[in-house]
Order: structure tokens, then sequence, then C-alpha cells
């Protein structure tokens, strides 16, 4: 049997995972409060491809540190943790007050990408089976996120399109507006 600490780093991708799949992709969230209000309007679009390129991050540093490339998948592990980090304090620092299960959940991702940085920085190994649930799992979570993502998009974009700009693009409707699905059928 592989030493336990091996399934440290893979558990805490797999715990990442899971919360992002329990609440429906909230990462994006994180990242659309993360981009600027003045580039927003015109870099909203890319927020599902943030998303993705985000897990795919993750993924790809597990299969780098479950593979010969233990340096690779550090610095890719890195970056991953880092925009985590990144993006929960950001929004812990803009006092989201709107329910409080949301900043418990953002205290949690920051701590959980802290924790896995200093995993990293300590050079513990992984374990190539739980590696292979995790990545899958992140795979799922990035596309759950891409399309979380994609209706943070379509939220802002009615609001523009009725003509009040919004803080950020979390802010839901008050009075819904009749607005056309993404595919353009409707």
């Amino acid at each position: 049997m592989a030493d336990w600490k091996s399934y440290l780093l893979p558990g805490l991708f797999l715990l990442q995972a899971g919360i992002n799949l329990m609440f429906y992709g909230f990462p994006a969230v994180m990242f659309s409060v993360v981009i600027p209000e003045g580039l927003y309007g015109k870099l909203a679009w890319a927020l599902p491809f943030l998303m993705l390129g985000y897990f795919a991050l993750g993924i790809l540093a597990l299969y780098y540190l479950s593979a010969a490339n233990v340096r690779r998948g550090k610095l890719l592990g890195l970056l991953y943790f880092g925009a985590g980090a990144l993006g929960s304090a950001v929004v812990l620092s803009e006092s989201l007050h709107e329910m409080p299960l949301l900043p418990a959940t953002f205290a949690l991702w920051l701590a959980l990408s802290l924790l896995g940085m200093l995993l990293l920085f300590r050079g513990i190994g992984v374990s190539w089976k739980l590696s292979l649930v995790a990545m899958t799992l992140l795979g799922i979570s990035a596309l759950v996120s891409a399309s979380t993502a994609q209706w943070v998009v379509e939220d802002y974009y009615a609001h523009v399109h009725i003509g009040e700009i919004p803080e950020n693009a979390t802010v839901i409707v008050a009075y819904p507006e009749n607005v056309s699905p993404p595919n353009g059928t409707g």
C-alpha cells in the first residue's frame, strides 16, 4: 500500500472538485470578480474559457505530478492553487454577505488552495490512482463551471441590453427580462 501522504494532494483536488460540483461551479463568480470592471464588458465572453483553463491547470498538474515530469506538475499546481487562492481572497475582501454560506465556501477554497501550495513546496508525491479519479472530477467540474460562467455572462449582457450596468456579473436581475438563450433559439 502506498504511503498515506501520497493521497493528500490528490485529495485536495478532489475536495475542490466536490465543492465546485456541490455549489454548481461557483469559481465563475470568483473569476468574474477578479476581472477589472473596465475590462469586464470586453472580456466577459471569455469567462467560460477561463474556467476551462483554470481546471485544465489542475488536471495537467495532477497528470505531470503522477508522471515523470514532477517539476512541470509543481509549476502547474502552483498556478492552479495560486489562482484559486487569489480569486478567493478577492471575493472575501469584497465582503459578499448575500448568504453566510458563500463567504464560508470561499474561505474553505482559500484554505485548501494555500494547503495545496504548501504541499507542492514540500514535494509530496501523489497516488496515480487517486489522481486519475481527481482528474476526472476536475474535468466534470470544468464543464459545470464553464456552463455556470456562461449564465453569469448572459446575466451581465442582459443588464447591458436593458441599460443598467451591474457592479459585477454576479448581480441577479431584480425584474427578469426575456432574453433568448445562448444558442439563438427562442
